[in-house]
């Protein structure tokens, strides 16, 4: 797969001679919905024989037009996975553009002169709800500015439980720690990938060592809580429960953490990347008055666990 980063507006000398099928938008979670979005364009690339290409962007397209928090500039999904997500999906060819002021500021005939059209996009495909140009015009808009130079397609968003899914959804449920209702949206358990750092190794003085993984600042992660979790070192995956919280038993001025206990493991695996599947969200954080009952709910926690494996 062939990832060409773009920077507006587009060089002189940019050039896509060869047709192909356009599928737009920022994808952040490649979500049901996304993925809708793409196995639709997919299928149109197949019929017409024509490479499958996406147009996506560098950031979340609202840090433009609004403050966002440090939270709200998080994503579902990093640059690298959702990379690999576009190549499972079939996709040959990712058009990455810097999302900036003078980009949005095109109007929507711009938009469609200076990409859809210089793309050479035989079919541009996206959800009903895609919105461009500096108008944010609709998708059902698009075939008057394509002035059949091309064909539109707009995909309804997958339903679950009556509603749309969308990235949206996704981040409040994160934020509400319903984990389980995300993985549905997703398709997939939500996975996040961080770094094995040194922590204080509470963790080993209880009985129940950690790994501490350090997150990118800007991935979103779960709420606060104790999780059941798969994790992947390499391409082995182990069983655990991690917890995201700051320790409220050591202190209340803690920062957040992520520690994860890998069942029935002992490795030196500082340094290591790994990659956590979240599946359950056993409980929130408690603050434990003394270290035995801290431990006799780690061991509750555990029992969970391994019972949820079995039956899982």
């Amino acid at each position: 797969m062939e990832i060409i980063k773009l920077h507006h507006p587009l060089s002189s000398d940019f050039h896509q001679s060869e047709k192909l099928v356009l599928a737009m938008g920022y994808f952040d979670g490649i979500h049901l919905g996304h993925q809708k979005v793409l196995e639709k364009a997919r299928e149109i690339a197949m019929q017409k024989n024509l490479p499958l290409a996406v147009l996506t962007y560098d950031h979340k397209p609202a840090v433009v037009y609004k403050q966002l928090s440090p939270h709200d500039r998080r994503n579902i999904i990093m640059p690298d996975s959702k990379n690999e997500m576009f190549e499972s999906l079939g996709v040959n060819k990712v058009f990455v553009v810097n999302y900036s002021f003078s980009f949005q500021n095109q109007t929507p005939q711009e938009f469609v002169d200076n990409y859809l059209v210089r793309f050479n996009a035989d079919t541009v495909v996206a959800g009903t709800d895609h919105t461009y140009g500096a108008k944010d015009a609709t998708m059902d808009l698009l075939p008057n500015y394509a002035k059949n130079r091309f064909d539109v397609v707009a995909v309804d968003l997958a339903d679950y439980q009556l509603e749309k899914i969308s990235s949206t959804r996704i981040r409040k449920n994160l934020d509400e720690g319903h984990i389980q209702t995300v993985n549905h949206l997703m398709g997939r358990p939500f996975q996040t990938g961080g770094t094995v750092v040194h922590g204080f190794a509470r963790g080993r003085e209880l009985g129940y060592p950690t790994a501490n993984i350090e997150h990118d600042e800007l991935q979103w992660l779960p709420t606060i809580g104790v999780y059941v979790v798969d994790v992947f070192i390499g391409e082995k995956k182990y069983h655990g429960m991690a917890s995201i919280g700051r320790n409220v038993t050591f202190g209340d001025k803690n920062p957040i953490t992520v520690e994860i206990n890998i069942l029935d493991f002992n490795d030196n695996i500082y340094g290591e990347v790994l990659k956590v599947d979240w599946l359950y969200r056993i409980r929130g954080e408690v603050k434990f008055e003394g270290i035995d009952k801290l431990i006799k709910q780690l061991q509750s926690d555990e029992d969970f666990t391994r019972q949820y494996f079995e039956n899982n």
